[in-house]
């Protein structure tokens, strides 16, 4: 039973941590996404 409850903690941790890394990649793809909107050149008319 310890080693249930254990390999239980162990993979919340891992959750946690996989989201954070997560919500990091997603911040930063977001970040990339708006400079390369303000780099566009405008269009020709």
């Amino acid at each position: 039973m310890r080693r249930l409850q254990q390999r239980i903690r162990d993979l919340e941790a891992e959750l946690t941590r996989l989201q954070a890394q997560n919500d990091a990649l997603a911040a930063q793809t977001r970040d990339e996404a708006l400079v390369r909107l303000q780099d566009r050149e405008p269009a020709l008319t």
